[in-house]
């Protein structure tokens, strides 16, 4: 198949949810040449937003979902070990987790593969992560940045807690916090008080490079 036919084979893959089909399909890119990471955005991303955009019109259901995020994964672990590192010294450590109340993590794992790729160290707390875990593991593991993720709007008061938290004891300026995930935007992100929003896994990725002063990096 030619570029253009994988990458549609990559989206297709993980809106269908066959998992056999995506690793396929990142076998192929593979082998055509095509660089990993253009097959993670235009191929894998570009479908795992169109789930997102079918399960928040109802279009598309949990198990759906699950599939799709199954999908996903198959295929990034065919891409992850032909992925170059952006630098042998990690560029700073970052805490991610899904909000209290969402056991989604799709997002967040993408997320993760993206910051491991463009050098950064990653905690990955799990799902449902209560507000204080989300500030002692920071302290714990000394992270510069924590990134919060939630795809249902119940967990957005969530996101906010953990800020007021932070600022209850002591600690919200030695941390950056970021927010992502479906009903999140950047005008939430200014309400709560987090120093930034991830509209997309990339994008989640330039902002820490910003927030640590560390975007010439990402060239």
């Amino acid at each position: 198949m030619d570029r253009e036919s994988i990458l549609k084979a990559l989206y297709e893959a993980v809106v269908e949810g066959d998992a056999e089909r995506a690793r396929s399909a990142a076998t192929e890119s593979l082998e055509a040449g095509i660089p990993p990471m253009v097959a993670i955005d235009a191929g894998l991303t570009a479908g795992i937003r169109e789930v997102g955009d079918r399960f928040g019109k109802c279009e598309m259901f949990l198990p759906e979902m699950m599939m799709a995020a199954e999908a996903m994964a198959e295929a990034i672990a065919v891409l992850e070990p032909h992925l170059e590192l952006a630098q042998t010294k990690k560029k700073g450590r970052v805490l991610v987790g899904t909000a209290k109340g969402d056991i989604h993590d799709l997002g967040k794992n993408i997320v993760i593969a993206l910051l491991k790729v463009s050098g950064y160290e990653v905690i990955d707390l799990g799902r449902d992560v209560p507000p204080p875990v989300f500030i002692d593991k920071a302290v714990e593991n000394k992270a510069q940045v924590i990134g919060i993720s939630g795809l249902l709007t119940t967990t957005l008061p969530m996101m906010g807690e953990v800020i007021e938290m932070m600022k209850e004891e002591g600690v919200r300026q030695h941390f950056k916090v970021i927010i992502g995930g479906g009903p999140t935007s950047q005008a939430y992100a200014d309400k709560i008080g987090a120093d930034g929003y991830g509209e997309t896994a990339q994008h989640a990725v330039d902002l820490c490079d910003r927030l640590l002063g560390i975007t010439q990096a990402a060239g």
